[in-house]
């Protein structure tokens, strides 16, 4: 099995292992339906961030409560998330599609209409279980219908919705609650899933091999609990409760523990453990996961610290993330593209490189008065994520055959949620305790809130250059199996002679 990042991409059918029965002309429309599924799923996941105040207000909760609207949402997406698969391969991908999607679509009606916070919560698990299986489900759909020589900018694309999603939905949700109630935020994204639904009707054909997979019940329990206990200890951790985040860390390693030896056991897996077994793919996996833990913290922290240290209302924070947020869009194709002809040996490093040194000079230009300095700072940062996201993605699923490949999708998948919830929490978590420990050192709320975004500042900064340091890792790898490759077809080649 090897997988060099220079490696041109398998067909469809060898990716996949699905039946290539899109048509080159219907194949861009399954995309583009793919891709919009992908944008919605994320985009949900932080749509809801800016309105907190106002539902704090008019459902009578405080922040420990309101909070849940993101962190259940992100523990339910990423509990739906293994699956996918079994339902992909069971149920006709248009129906699939469209049931999923209008379950979301009942969510969003749900918390619009939520006369208490109770069924507002019932209303965003709904949605997150749609979000659990549209993410794996739009990656499917991408690896079975791409053209071999165009994989690389398709699952660009499909990176470039996923990230711009979270970060889109901060600027769009500042807008439209500076004119109307946080309930419209709801119905918005009710009517956008209804029309992404529309589009899945009409243009998706059943792309997988259908069959009878067996769904594990035990297995999903098992995986629920260790991503509840393990996210959740994250979570708790900064809120004083350490006994509590350290019980439910450790219940949920111990049903890690048990899940992975079920599935190296049983007959019919819920998660094929395969993939685990290429050291590209899991070097690729982590990658994708550091990428992916700096833009949810960044989505969470800079509207935090601007509003709160600098005094812009939500819509002028809003904005300061637009710029590199919508220039993000353009670059993700681009970036993909680039993987296609030269690989990731440069890009994925160098991303890397750049994400740490300007989120570095980010944190510099907060201590200023400047808002136009700092917003143009963060444009480089955000956009080398463009050159990490899509490509680690792409870099880890090359390295798997076909019967691998949709479970290394749900891998994939999973981690994006596990990424968000750990990005968004430690984050946070870092802001509010260093913040409060500068406020007790009696620094001044404006030195202690810069304190605080330093911190978390600090945290995606490690993390990026701990992405770097993967990058070359993963490009000597790639090396090593391209020449193991090589020597292997001489040698055959001089053995038929």
């Amino acid at each position: 099995m090897t997988s060099p990042v220079n490696a041109r991409p398998r067909s469809a059918e060898e990716s996949a292992g699905t039946p290539a029965s899109a048509k080159p002309h219907r194949a861009g429309w399954m995309i583009a339906v793919a891709a919009a599924a992908a944008f919605l799923a994320t985009f949900n996941e932080t749509f809801l961030n800016v309105a907190f105040t106002p539902i704090m207000a008019d459902l009578g909760v405080d922040v420990a409560t309101v909070q849940w609207l993101t962190t259940a949402y992100l523990l339910v997406a990423a509990i739906f998330v293994p699956i996918a698969n079994v339902l992909y391969h069971r149920i006709p991908t248009r129906a699939l599609f469209v049931c999923v999607t209008a379950v979301m679509v009942a969510g969003s009606v749900v918390g619009a209409l939520a006369p208490n916070f109770a069924v507002l919560l019932i209303g965003r698990l709904l949605q997150a279980i749609g979000t659990g299986l549209l993410t794996p489900i739009g990656m499917s759909i991408t690896l079975a219908v791409s053209p071999r020589d165009r994989l690389g900018m398709n699952m660009g694309i499909m990176a470039a919705m996923t990230t711009l999603g979270p970060s889109v939905a901060i600027v769009t949700s500042g807008m439209l609650l500076t004119i109307a109630p946080w309930t419209t935020l709801m119905w918005v994204f009710g009517g956008l899933c209804l029309i992404v639904l529309l589009a899945g009707a009409v243009f998706l054909r059943t792309v997988a091999e259908l069959g009878r997979p067996k769904f594990d019940t035990l297995s999903f329990l098992l995986v629920a609990v260790a991503l509840v206990g393990i996210l959740y200890g994250v979570t708790a951790a900064f809120d004083g409760s350490a006994l509590i985040a350290g019980g439910s860390c450790v219940v949920g390693l111990l049903a890690l523990w048990v899940f992975i030896a079920r599935q190296r056991r049983i007959e019919h897996p819920l998660l094929d453990l395969r993939p685990f077994a290429s050291r590209p793919f899991v070097l690729g996996v982590v990658m994708t996961m550091l990428g992916l833990v700096f833009v949810f913290a960044m989505n969470v922290v800079i509207p935090l610290f601007l509003q709160s240290a600098k005094g812009l209302p939500p819509m002028g924070a809003s904005l300061a993330l637009a710029p590199g947020i919508l220039l993000t869009v353009v670059l993700g194709p681009v970036a993909g593209r680039l993987f296609d002809r030269h690989g990731g040996r440069w890009s994925i490093p160098l991303g890397f490189l750049v994400m740490a040194v300007f989120v570095t000079l980010v944190g510099v230009g907060a201590g200023y008065d400047s808002i136009l300095v700092f917003a143009v700072l963060y444009i480089p940062a955000v956009l080398a994520t463009a050159f990490v996201i899509g490509p680690a993605q792409t870099f880890a699923l090359y390295s798997l055959d076909h019967e691998s490949s949709p479970h290394g999708v749900t891998v994939v998948s999973t981690s994006f949620q596990i990424a968000g919830c750990v990005g968004t929490s430690l984050a946070a978590g870092i802001y509010g305790a260093l913040s409060g420990a500068g406020i007790a050192a009696e620094r001044g709320e404006a030195d202690s809130l810069l304190l605080g975004f330093h911190g978390a500042v600090g945290l995606v900064v490690v993390t990026s250059a701990i992405g770097t340091i993967l990058a070359i890792m993963a490009n000597l790898v790639a090396r090593s199996s391209h020449a193991e490759a090589a020597k292997e077809s001489s040698a055959v080649g001089a053995g038929a002679k």
